[in-house]
């Protein structure tokens, strides 16, 4: 019942032919300046190409949004337990879309179009920060810090760093040890220092450090991901597999932890691909979407465009003011891949009352199965959000991290598979 009020209230909203609450001015034709942010990379041939404006009238011009990347919202993990569920998502959606006094115009497209960074912003660091550590609030909210380091701490590091180089581990491990009791909440020369106990052939020495960083910090990637290291040349590949995946959990695109993930993995089932979108605003200010051509990646791309250029609905789905900056949500990206889904069961639905082959699609039907059995959390923080964002990834609370650790131990390293269930292998 509450998702049905809920239903027809954002249908009012969308209905009601309002503007947009936005910052910018108008320009002479009735759309509306953005300021683009430097990061956003220059739209290419074809992508200019699908923004080419059409000839139908636009009765309230959309604005192009980016994320303020200030922001970020996470939300807890569930489980689809009716396939129904998916396609009331889907036709919320299809409805929004439908009454909304913006014009979306969706069309066909390979991924090479698809402009992820301006939807999520630049990518990441390729490592985490060292110098950061993590703060975990009463509330269960973490921030990461920067203490302040003295000088004679960067200097002792950046010895030790040029004698471990020269292979002098010893004088490297003095050096670090230096630095480390002059900058003690610091995780950077306390890591450096395992290394060069490692350099030493001294593991379990830096097997202790490792474990007592941990302690520490145990949002460092890059401490999970060097214990496992060790852990493996050892001959621990259970314990190997524990702390990777605990690694690729903090930091999902770490390339190191994936290359030694992949000697860890076994059997793991086939990975479900991300969907690949385009979407901005043409100067006319009609929204223009391009996707694969399934149901579901048409749904899912549908589904972002709403979220993204209807703010007074995302303000109602998520309990915030309509003219807050807009921010990346795991709930968003959770709610689409839902629309997606539904979009994939309602054709399967349709092809068997009317007696044809029901579509297949073996990326909404992964996702269908991944949403009933497990949640769609785990996949939504790894495939997606922290390949873009990887320092939210740092800073989710415990149970969105534990999501992401049970995805990685299960689709990346091929642990604990579910067993499949007879409601939804029905839609098989």
């Amino acid at each position: 019942m509450r998702a049905r009020l809920l239903w027809v209230a954002l249908l009012g909203v969308v209905g009601c032919g309002a503007p947009t609450m936005h910052a910018g001015g108008a320009t002479a034709d009735g759309a509306e300046e953005t300021t683009v942010p430097a990061w956003v990379p220059p739209l290419t041939v074809a992508q200019r190409l699908l923004l080419a404006p059409g000839r139908d009238a636009v009765p309230v011009p959309a604005h192009r949004t980016f994320p303020n990347l200030a922001g970020f919202r996470h939300t807890r993990d569930r489980q689809l337990e009716d396939p129904r569920d998916a396609m009331q998502v889907t036709k919320m959606v299809a409805e929004v879309v439908d009454r909304s006094p913006h014009v979306y115009s969706l069309t066909n497209a390979g991924p090479e179009v698809a402009n992820l960074v301006a939807q999520y912003g630049p990518p990441g660091d390729a490592l985490p920060d060292a110098w950061a550590s993590s703060v975990r609030e009463p509330g269960g909210t973490v921030r990461l810090v920067h203490e302040a380091v003295s000088d004679d701490a960067k200097e002792h590091y950046d010895a030790g760093i040029k004698l471990l180089h020269e292979g002098h581990a010893p004088e490297a491990y003095a050096s670090f040890d230096a630095a480390a009791k002059e900058a003690p909440g610091v995780p950077a020369p306390r890591l450096e220092r395992a290394r060069a106990l490692e350099a030493e052939g001294k593991s379990t020495e830096a097997e202790a450090e490792y474990r007592a960083l941990i302690r520490l910090d145990p949002t460092l990637a890059t401490t999970h991901e060097r214990l496992a290291a060790l852990l493996f040349a050892r001959g621990d590949l259970a314990g190997a597999r524990r702390s990777i995946a605990h690694a690729l959990a903090y930091h999902p695109p770490g390339a190191t932890a994936r290359a030694l993930a992949e000697h860890l993995s076994r059997d793991a089932p086939p990975r479900i691909e991300p969907f690949t979108i385009f979407l901005d605003v043409d100067v006319m200010g009609a929204v223009r979407v391009a996707s694969g051509r399934s149901s579901a990646a048409r749904m899912y791309a549908g589904c972002r465009a709403v979220m993204r250029y209807e703010p007074e609905l995302r303000g109602l789905l998520f309990d915030q003011p309509a003219n807050e900056p807009y921010i990346l949500s795991s709930a968003e990206e959770m709610l689409c891949l839902e629309s997606a889904i539904g979009a994939f069961v309602a054709d399967r639905v349709a092809a068997r009352e009317e007696g044809r082959e029901p579509p297949e699609d073996a990326q909404a039907m992964g996702l269908l199965s991944m949403a009933h059995t497990e949640g769609l959390l785990g996949y939504v923080m790894f495939e997606i959000l922290g390949q873009h964002r990887p320092e939210h990834a740092r800073t989710a609370p415990l149970a969105v991290h534990r999501a992401t650790v049970a995805y990685v131990r299960k689709h990346i390293l091929g642990e604990d598979p579910d067993k499949p269930d007879e409601l939804y292998m029905a839609l098989r």
